[in-house]
């Protein structure tokens, strides 16, 4: 079967994916890869492993590991299990592994998942993960960087001055910069949702069509966003 994919989510979905490759703020290009690996694991896993089993405890990743297991684990988790995540398990992810790299780790689960489930669900084969680029971690933060009553995890200062889903990557720039990319190519802008009557196309869902197909799927995956 041949699918067509508009040119800009294709685009966006291939520089998630160099994205994942290359260095982060606070992960190197192999430790993201391979937290990638096990974010993937965790969507396709035929037999997954309980939300309350840590996954680096199982057989199912290699045994070889750059990042931590801590870091194995909440991937993991977050990817198949997000439903179950709650503020303490957030907290004791965090105090393992620092607070702004479990912020970049949400958004390479995030981005696995936005690339597989949509490539699945229209009968696409998965695009293997590429090789990770060289280098060491970059570091890079907001100037100021604050706790939120809006979200567990921390963001960039001002908080919560928009909704919880705007701020939540704040606190790592490429991360926030990625999702948004990919945001534009899946949803909208963050620009055009002051729009209630926005479509893509004139022949496409209207917002109304978008939002209701959103909730829809938000209560089949447990997202109480």
């Amino acid at each position: 079967m041949s699918v067509a994919i508009r040119p800009d989510l294709a685009d966006a979905h291939r520089l998630a994916w160099e994205h994942i490759a290359a260095p982060g703020s606070w992960w190197t290009g192999a430790e993201r890869i391979e937290l990638a690996g096990t974010a993937l694991l965790a969507i396709t896993d035929p037999d997954p492993s309980p939300p309350w089993v840590p996954a680096s405890t199982t057989a199912r990743l290699p045994a070889d590991r750059a990042a931590p297991d801590a870091a194995h684990d909440v991937v993991y988790r977050i990817s198949r299990h997000g439903a179950t995540m709650t503020e303490a398990v957030y907290r004791q992810a965090a105090a393992e592994i620092g607070a702004l790299p479990y912020v970049e780790l949400c958004g390479i689960a995030s981005t696995v998942a936005a690339v597989v489930h949509f490539r699945r669900n229209v009968g696409l084969d998965v695009p293997p993960l590429p090789r990770p680029i060289a280098g060491r971690p970059t570091g890079e933060q907001p100037q100021v960087v604050v706790d939120a009553e809006l979200n567990w995890v921390k963001v960039a200062d001002p908080a919560d001055r928009s909704a919880a889903v705007m701020q939540a990557y704040t606190a790592v720039p490429g991360t926030w910069e990625n999702n948004w990319r990919l945001a534009d190519a899946q949803y909208m802008s963050a620009a055009d949702m002051r729009h209630p009557d926005w479509m893509r196309r004139p022949d496409g869902l209207t917002r109304a069509q978008m939002e209701l197909v959103a909730a829809r799927v938000a209560q089949l995956r447990e997202c109480f966003y």
